[in-house]
């Protein structure tokens, strides 16, 4: 295993500990609810697929069975706004614009490992708004996803569709990218119309938001996923370069800023 592997294993293993306690949690709460005579609300898990390669500790969603992630997925992004690529309050004092492909392994660190503490800590509680910029490069992989993923922004869906993506993620144009892969994420997004969804990401509006969003990483000079850019949200931003793909380098930056705009 790559030093990178063995990253993105421990990240995604971190991630689904975390998972396994709020559910765990969640259990607990529902029996205590029910000895007080009150229901307990049931949670439905969408059916889909993962499989965690020991070579390179990737999960993905394309030989039948539950998605990785699912529930803790739309638990993070449950009552946060979202509107297209933008998540989190309108009026957020703290911007970060992030550049990703959809099959980048580094992007994927990123999602597993810094993004539910930085969306627990700063959107959920509106200090910051989190844009996404869907670049496409790697491969036809890539497009589809990314064509599939504007259409869930034309929605207000876009985040719970990346981050399903990320969390079963598979190799670099090993084919995984599939129909019934992308269909099986889209189930698993809370309150989505999935037909309506396929359909857009079949019309031209979908290729134009991919062409957008790699018009605007010329533009701020981005050549390389995941980059960022910072800043308040009435100034400029700057890139921002973090340490790791950790929520620690982030967490400082928007710390910096926030006290800032006091």
């Amino acid at each position: 295993m790559t030093s990178r592997q063995g990253r993105k294993a421990a990240a995604r293993e971190a991630r689904l500990a975390q998972e396994a306690e709020a559910l765990s949690a969640a259990a607990a709460r529902r029996r205590q609810r029910a000895l007080g005579g009150v229901l307990a609300a049931v949670i439905v898990v969408v059916a889909a697929t993962v499989a965690i390669s020991s070579a390179g500790g990737r999960a993905n969603a394309v030989s039948g069975g539950r998605l990785n992630g699912a529930a803790f997925s739309a638990s993070l992004f449950a009552g946060i706004p979202q509107h297209g690529t933008i998540l989190g309050k309108a009026n957020a004092p703290v911007r970060l614009i992030e550049f990703a492909d959809l099959q980048c392994p580094y992007c994927d660190e990123y999602s597993v490992q810094a993004l539910p503490a930085l969306v627990r800590d700063y959107v959920r509680t509106g200090k910051v708004s989190m844009q996404f910029e869907n670049l496409s490069f790697i491969g036809p992989g890539s497009v589809a996803a990314g064509r599939v993923a504007a259409a869930a922004a034309q929605q207000h869906r876009l985040w719970n569709f990346i981050d399903l993506m990320y969390l079963n993620q598979g190799e670099e144009n090993s084919g995984y990218v599939t129909p019934s892969y992308l269909r099986r994420l889209l189930d698993a997004v809370p309150g989505l119309n999935v037909p309506a969804a396929l359909r857009a990401s079949a019309a031209p509006s979908a290729a134009a938001a991919l062409t957008q969003a790699n018009t605007v990483a010329t533009q701020d000079g981005v050549d390389a996923t995941p980059s960022f850019l910072i800043g308040k949200a009435k100034g400029p931003l700057r890139p921002f370069q973090p340490s790791s793909l950790t929520s620690a380098p982030f967490a400082a930056a928007f710390n910096a800023l926030l006290r800032d705009s006091r």
